[in-house]
C-alpha cells in the first residue's frame, strides 16, 4: 500500500516509521517548512511536497495518508483528502473546534473510504488486556476510573500548543482527549461531564490551560476522574479501574504489567506482551482499509472527544465571565 504523511515533525516521523514496520510503501511527505521537510526526506528517502495538491498530482499518488499537523489545519486537509478518495488517519484532536470536528465527521460519513482518528492508547497492549479483564468480569461491576497524564514540558505554552486559535485548548485537548477515549474504551459512553482548568502560571495568564481536572459519568454510572498537566515535574501516567470485586492498575512506567487486586485480599501482577501502540494502530488502520471494515476509532470517536471538551471550555468561559463581573461589582 502506498502511503504518505502530512506533517514531517515528531509525530509525523512516528507515523512514518510505523507504516514502514507494517510493510507499507512510504511515497512522500507534505511539509511546507523547508528544514523539517529536508530532515524527513533525508531520513526516509522520499520527496517533499509543499501542499496536498502537489502530492496528489505526483506520479506516486498515495492510497492513504496520515494527518500529523496542528489541529487548526485538520478540516481542510481531511476534506480534501476524502474528496480525493484517500483513506485518512487523522491525529487527535480531530479538530480544534466543534464546528470543524462536525464537518470532518460529515465528510467521513459521506466518503467511501476509511477514516480513523489516531487514539493510539486504544492500541496499548496493557489497556487492551484491562478491557478484556473488565469484560470478563474480573473486577465485577465497574464503579470508578482514574487516569493521570502529567509531567513537565518546558515552554510548551509558547509553541503552537499554547495558542487557542491553532490548538483549540491546552493540556486537556493535547493529552486529556486521550483520557476521554480511554474512559469510553474501558467504562462506556459518557453521559455527563464537568471540570476545572488552570490558565494562570506563575502570575501570567495563558491562552490555554496548563493543568486541568475532568470528571466523567458513564451510561452505566461509572465515575471517572482525569488529571492532566504540562507543569507537574513529578507527574505520572497511570490508569486505574475499580469495581465491586477489585481493581486493575496500569502504570506506564511499568510496561508489560497490570496490577490486579481483588476484594478477597489476593493480588497478582498480570504479565502482558509488550507492543508499540503506534505500530499496532497503523497496522490496524491498514487492515481496516484492506478488509473494508470499520476502524477501531473512527470519525465519531474523534467528534465525541472534541464535543466533551468544547462543553468544558465553554463552561469555563462562562465561569470566568461571571467571576470578572463579580469582581467589577
Amino acid at each position: 500500500m502506498k502511503v504518505a504523511v502530512i506533517g514531517g515533525g515528531a509525530i509525523g516521523t512516528v507515523h512514518a516509521n510505523a507504516y514502514l514496520a507494517a510493510g507499507a510503501e512510504l511515497v512522500g511527505v507534505v511539509e511546507p517548512v523547508i528544514e523539517v521537510g529536508q530532515r524527513f526526506s533525508t531520513t526516509f528517502g522520499v520527496p517533499v511536497f509543499e501542499s496536498l495538491s502537489g502530492l496528489l498530482a505526483s506520479a506516486d499518488r498515495p492510497e492513504a495518508i496520515s494527518i500529523c499537523t496542528p489541529p487548526f489545519t485538520h478540516r481542510e486537509l481531511a476534506e480534501a483528502a476524502l474528496t480525493a478518495g484517500l483513506h485518512v488517519l487523522c491525529e487527535k484532536p480531530i479538530a480544534h473546534t466543534l464546528e470543524d470536528a462536525l464537518a470532518i465527521h460529515r465528510a467521513a460519513e459521506a466518503a467511501e473510504v476509511t477514516f480513523a482518528t489516531a487514539y493510539c492508547h486504544r492500541f496499548q497492549p496493557e489497556l487492551e488486556r484491562m478491557h478484556a479483564l473488565v469484560v470478563d468480569g474480573e473486577i465485577g461491576a465497574v464503579r470508578t476510573f482514574f487516569n493521570a497524564f502529567s509531567g513537565h514540558q518546558d515552554d510548551i505554552e509558547k509553541r503552537w500548543f499554547g495558542r487557542k486559535s491553532l490548538a483549540g485548548g491546552g493540556a486537556l485537548i493535547d493529552a486529556g482527549i486521550h483520557s476521554i477515549d480511554i474512559f469510553r474504551f474501558l467504562c462506556g459512553e459518557v453521559v455527563a461531564s464537568s471540570g476545572v482548568l488552570a490558565t494562570v502560571l506563575d502570575g501570567d495568564e495563558l491562552e490555554v490551560e496548563h493543568t486541568a481536572a475532568l470528571t466523567l459519568l458513564s451510561e452505566t454510572n461509572v465515575i471517572g476522574t482525569i488529571e492532566t498537566s504540562w507543569k507537574s515535574p513529578n507527574g505520572q501516567s497511570i490508569v486505574r479501574v475499580a469495581g465491586s470485586n477489585g481493581s486493575l492498575t496500569f502504570d506506564y512506567g511499568k510496561r508489560g504489567q497490570i496490577e490486579v487486586e481483588l476484594q478477597n485480599g489476593s493480588s497478582r501482577t498480570e504479565q502482558v506482551t509488550l507492543g508499540n501502540r503506534f505500530e499496532r494502530e497503523i497496522a490496524a488502520f491498514m487492515q481496516a482499509i484492506s478488509e473494508r471494515s470499520a476502524p477501531r476509532t473512527g470519525a465519531l470517536d474523534g467528534l465525541i472527544g472534541v464535543a466533551i471538551l468544547d462543553k468544558l471550555y465553554r463552561d469555563h468561559s462562562v465561569m470566568r465571565s461571571d467571576s470578572m463581573l463579580t469582581e467589577a461589582s
